[in-house]
């Protein structure tokens, strides 16, 4: 029983999941919903999970002026929602000591949320599998862990800090587990090895990631991906061994089969995070002198069937 105090915003597959988890390990947890803040009031919050089911009623709140003080603000929300970004750093202002976690994907995000001075920013990279199927349902299929790690502005080395290890113990009493990373740009590029290829090829190759791993094609694309996320790292002056590329091929052909968030988003006709997984670990490349050519490729792909997919009278 941890005690502490969390404010979810954006009650989605990813916050759903953490937000179930944290209150059955004795956190305080407030919901911060939009959409689906009727849905979660009436019927509460419906989490199904190898860790557990949980079905709960929660505080929610759709104004961050009533969320009471916390000790952490996790905005899980994606980077194509910049009012739940607001939001998350309007309650963390609100409330001194209270850290922000950034549950997002992508390189850049901490800054990009444009929290004040003085309010602490934690980028969180979680693997896992989980999707909403519902107003206020969860499906929780596998894994969950999160690494944590604080964001500095001069993009340097924070190393593991207060704020961090108090939000690895709440995960790890959650039972989803928490890591503790020292350096928070390596960790991002280091979720985008398996972000970038799989996500990405989700949606182009129509395909779950137990599929790509099946087709030796796919699958020597997925490497190629892979293994260019890691110059694009060492350009950047974080070293990723070759041997983390085996590690993300074995861990995800043990997976549960998926379909990354991407190409749920896709289908469901919602924007897709091309900013924050693609095109900025590509600037951050090209600004170290490195070019990406698959990564690149694979993003101009997905723009083109995503203005493809958002014309009227378009598509088949």
């Amino acid at each position: 029983m941890t005690g502490r105090r969390w404010a979810i915003v954006g009650v989605g597959g990813v916050g759903g999941l953490y937000a179930g988890r944290l209150h059955a390990a004795g956190c305080e947890v407030h919901l911060v919903a939009r959409g689906d803040a009727d849905a979660l009031r009436a019927d509460g919050l419906h989490l199904t999970s190898p860790l557990g089911d949980v079905h709960v009623r929660l505080p929610v709140h759709t104004d961050p002026a009533t969320v009471p003080p916390v000790d952490v603000v996790a905005l899980a929300a994606k980077t194509t929602a910049p009012a739940a970004a607001a939001t998350a750093v309007a309650i963390a202002s609100r409330h001194p000591g209270a850290a922000l976690l950034v549950l997002q994907n992508g390189l850049g995000v901490e800054g990009a949320v444009g929290a004040p001075d003085g309010v602490p920013v934690l980028g969180g990279m979680a693997f896992v599998c989980s999707e909403r199927i519902g107003p206020g349902r969860v499906r929780h299929l596998d894994f969950g862990p999160v690494s944590v790690g604080e964001h500095r502005p001069d993009g340097g080395a924070a190393g593991v800090t207060p704020a961090v290890a108090a939000a690895v113990a709440d995960l790890d009493a959650a039972g989803v587990g928490g890591i503790a990373v020292p350096d928070l740009v390596l960790g991002r590029w280091r979720k985008l090895v398996w972000n970038v290829p799989f996500n990405g090829l989700a949606v182009v190759l129509r395909a779950r990631t137990d599929e790509m791993l099946a087709d030796p094609s796919a699958t020597a694309l997925v490497r190629t991906l892979m293994d260019e996320v890691r110059a694009g790292a060492a350009a950047d002056g974080r070293e990723i061994p070759p041997g983390f590329v085996d590690e993300m091929l074995s861990t995800t052909a043990a997976m549960t089969p998926y379909a990354p968030s991407m190409r749920l988003d896709f289908d469901a006709g919602r924007p897709l995070e091309l900013d924050a997984i693609y095109a900025a670990p590509l600037a951050a490349a090209r600004a170290a002198g490195v070019e990406l050519p698959a990564t690149a490729t694979l993003l101009a792909q997905l723009r083109f069937l995503a203005r493809g997919r958002d014309r009227p009278g378009d598509g088949g």
